[in-house]
């Protein structure tokens, strides 16, 4: 039975906008993936393909993929991100761990880069250009599993939000004010035109 295996779990919550996002599909089979864990897929996955909106509101063509097909694919296109396959009842301990191993070693840089992404963008927007100060979520947990430490200024604006706004009040006295008052309103009505 073939089975992929994920780093990250797929989807996951996107704190940011408040839903799930980041789906893996291939060949028209969405597969819910758990972080860390091998998910055993079926041996077929029946699919309706459409070939236009026209075709939508009818009948659509059926195809069927295997579960083999789904998990190639699926690594082919997302196994840079930290997935690996494999015909789990098929291979040993060793080979599962080296297939996990290697999936581990390609999250990782592919976390490295939404970091390497982001500092870009930090430094594009400290010489005045388009860019972002802080790192979104996903970016924030790379550093976390990185070990890596955000540009200082992002740590100073954490900590900056946590300080409370000290609000300074300055009290004049009331014949100080009278008397500003009155020499603007003596200012205004000398330079104004006579009639």
């Amino acid at each position: 039975m073939w089975a992929i295996y994920s780093v990250e779990e797929f989807p996951k919550w996107d704190s940011d906008n408040q839903c799930m996002a980041d789906y893996k599909q291939s060949l028209g089979v969405q597969v819910v993936l758990q972080a860390k864990k091998w998910t055993r897929l079926e041996d077929f996955y029946k699919h309706v393909r459409y070939e236009s909106w026209i075709d939508a509101a009818g009948d659509g063509r059926e195809s069927i993929v295997t579960g083999k097909e789904v998990a190639i694919r699926m690594t082919g296109d997302f196994g840079s991100i930290g997935l690996a396959c494999a015909d789990i009842d098929k291979i040993g301990d060793a080979d599962r761990e080296a297939l996990e191993a290697k999936a581990l070693a390609n999250n990782l840089k592919h976390r490295r880069r939404f970091v390497d992404r982001f500092e870009e963008q930090f430094r594009t927007k400290m010489q005045g250009g388009p860019g972002r100060w802080l790192p979104n979520t996903y970016e924030a947990e790379c550093y976390k599993v990185l070990g890596l430490k955000p540009p200082d200024t992002v740590q100073k604006a954490e900590t900056e939000q946590r300080a409370q706004v000290q609000v300074i009040e300055q009290k004049i006295d009331p014949e100080t004010l009278a008397a500003l008052v009155a020499a603007e309103v003596a200012k205004i009505t000398a330079s104004a035109p006579k009639r």
